[in-house]
């Protein structure tokens, strides 16, 4: 091994090719140069979808192994203050779910 691709793999720069050997999402490969294994997980995601019709929340599915992973989407409507008061927080109400958020301050 020279002296500089020692200094790469020190570094955490290896080489070698990726393989999945299985039908799940995590690869592997040995280092050309020094044999060290390293792993790392690579998912094919579609894209994200709402669960139903009137909520925010959305999922989306591997294609090769079918993990999943979840968020929340509000469609967030412009603010408006509360009680069309001045003083009083502002309050925004979601499109979607109608769920409401109001401002964590006050004027004064």
């Amino acid at each position: 091994m020279s002296i500089l691709r020692s200094a790469l793999c020190a570094m955490g720069r290896h080489t070698g090719q990726w393989s999945n050997p299985g039908p799940r999402c995590e690869a592997e490969r040995v280092c050309d140069e020094c044999g060290r294994r390293e792993e790392r997980t690579r998912h094919t995601w579609a894209p994200f979808a709402y669960v139903a019709p009137a909520r925010c929340e959305q999922s989306r599915r591997c294609e090769r192994c079918a993990a999943t992973e979840a968020r929340t989407v509000h469609e967030w409507g412009p603010w408006f203050y509360y009680e069309n008061e001045i003083t009083t927080p502002q309050i925004h109400t979601c499109r979607r779910c109608h769920e409401s958020e109001r401002t964590a301050y006050t004027v004064r």
